[in-house]
């Protein structure tokens, strides 16, 4: 029923940082902000409200960036708007940006749900699933050295197709009709810009992408990495990785050309370990990429200054994952799991980004002894996932698909999507140890087992280092995601897990290798 092959796949969008290469500018503030007419969503794209300022259209209220919209004021009507929002501000671009060969990009920790961007009216990115960073190439569109206007439509609608799923009907009102939003999980639609919005830079030739994976032998740690360049002609570039400690102590480093990938070796290596389970948890090494041309011994040397093209640092943790039919190990060390399925939403900000909010939080979860949480029932910030590595922090990181029913192709892709976004931004994370693909979903339904399984052998696809889990629902007689009565599903098995606390307990499915559980 379900075909395979179309699944999507994104690029770059690392973590926006200054280097030596790059300039970083944040947009977040007061924005500008106007509510579309529930029966008129699309009102706003017809008139072309993105050519001027909006408050040439609409009259406009202040609505701060990141935050959901819905709790900001003490009207109840935009707190449960259903359909399109309108953002808007000035900015200005430094003359300097225009300068050599550098190129800009616009990027967004999160809209939700569907999103559309211009820059000075022209179209420069759109975007589906909330919960997960977008960007886009603006160099062209900017004015530098003068002002620059950015409009966002954020549409919050949640339909059968979407992830997560929900419904829209018409209510009929004392002047006519109004949309209802409906849907089954039990937390509150928080819409709006939730996270920050970046305007950064980068060389002509740039390092877009990083992947690591990480081991240890004795006490001799391993980082294995790929990195990925904003061109295929390499063959005349080399790159330098350097790794330093806590201290900031430089420990190793490793060259390589042309493939752009290698190992970096670290003598008495520094492990990453969960909350409680070292004097030192969560360690971490920060990790210098330096992408510069390759020296010739027939060409003139160049400066350092001269051969570099691109630097990029992140912090990396040391660690490996294993499981076996009793236990779950890390650092070949069995964990026992204490923690919480915790939802990213608090007063008058909702969803949006706090980052005193966050540190108290954290706070909060060691005060308690915990050393894990599930992001239910989305992905959280990536602010959120560098706590987690620094605070030693074990993540069930869960994709947004929650209660899902009425099964389809293009739910599927969607669904895929969303996984494929959620593992291509937290790979390096060593604190993400679970990939969680659903959240209560109606797997009593025929078309469970099918549609799961394409979900978990895609995830797997992407990532075999990780088990994947899933928050079932219903009775295990019934289920029909992971049950072998339904086309004896291949690589799959139910494992209750349970995390114990005083608050709160976790029932999730894990869909493994049969010889592999936890």
């Amino acid at each position: 029923m379900y075909t395979s092959g179309n699944e999507s796949s994104t690029e770059g969008l690392l973590y926006p940082i200054e280097s030596e290469t790059r300039e970083m500018k944040k947009l977040d503030g007061m924005w500008n902000f106007v509510r579309s007419d529930s029966n008129s969503p699309s009102q706003g794209i017809r008139e072309k409200w993105y050519t001027d300022d909006l408050a040439h259209f609409r009259k406009t209220i202040g609505m701060p960036v990141p935050s959901s919209y819905n709790d900001i004021t003490e009207d109840a009507a935009l707190r449960d708007h259903v359909g399109t929002v309108w953002y808007d501000r000035k900015f200005f671009v430094p003359k300097a940006w225009s300068k050599g060969d550098d190129r800009v990009f616009i990027r967004f920790g999160s809209v939700h749900y569907d999103a559309i961007v211009w820059i000075n009216g022209v179209q420069v990115a759109k975007h589906e699933i909330g919960h997960l960073p977008f960007e886009a190439d603006v160099t062209k569109v900017l004015k530098y050295g003068a002002e620059n206007r950015i409009t966002v439509l954020c549409d919050n609608v949640l339909l059968q197709v979407t992830i997560p799923q929900g419904k829209v009907d018409n209510q009929a009102i004392d002047n006519g009709v109004e949309l209802v939003q409906s849907y089954t999980f039990d937390f509150f639609n928080y819409a709006g810009i939730h996270r920050s919005v970046v305007l950064y830079t980068v060389p002509r030739v740039y390092i877009q992408d990083v992947a690591i994976h990480t081991s240890y032998e004795g006490d001799e740690g391993r980082i294995d990495y790929q990195v990925t360049i904003s061109t295929n002609e390499t063959e005349n570039l080399q790159l330098t990785v350097k790794l330093y400690d806590r201290n900031g102590t430089h420990v190793s480093t490793n060259e390589s050309e042309a493939k752009l990938q290698g190992t970096v070796v670290i003598p008495q290596v520094k492990l990453w370990w969960p909350y409680l389970m070292d004097p030192e948890p969560g360690y971490l090494y920060t990790m210098e990429i330096t992408l510069g041309k390759a020296q010739s011994n027939e060409a003139p040397t160049e400066t350092k200054d001269e051969s570099v093209l691109d630097v990029y640092r992140m912090k990396v943790g040391i660690r490996t994952l294993r499981w076996n039919n009793s236990s779950f190990l890390i650092n070949e060390k069995p964990i026992y799991f204490r923690g919480f399925g915790r939802h990213e939403d608090s007063d008058i900000r909702g969803k949006g980004l706090d980052l005193a909010l966050l540190t108290k939080d954290f706070n909060l979860l060691k005060w308690v002894g915990a050393n894990a949480y599930r992001t239910s029932h989305y992905p959280y910030s990536e602010e959120s996932m560098q706590f987690a590595d620094e605070h030693g922090i074990m993540i069930i990181d869960e994709c947004p698909s929650v209660d899902t029913e009425n099964y389809s192709q293009i739910l599927l892709e969607k669904h895929k999507s969303s996984i494929e976004q959620l593992i291509h931004r937290d790979r390096n994370h060593p604190s993400v140890v679970m990939w969680s693909i659903a959240n209560e979903p109606r797997t009593g339904k025929l078309d469970a087992n099918a549609y799961f399984a394409a979900v978990a052998q895609y995830t797997k696809k992407l990532d075999p280092t990780r088990p994947i889990t899933a928050a079932i629902a219903v009775n295990v007689n019934d289920d029909l995601a992971v049950s072998t009565k339904a086309n004896k599903i291949r690589h799959v098995q139910t494992q209750t897990e349970q995390y114990r606390t005083s608050t709160y307990v976790q029932y999730s499915t894990t869909l493994q290798n049969p010889k592999s559980k936890i």
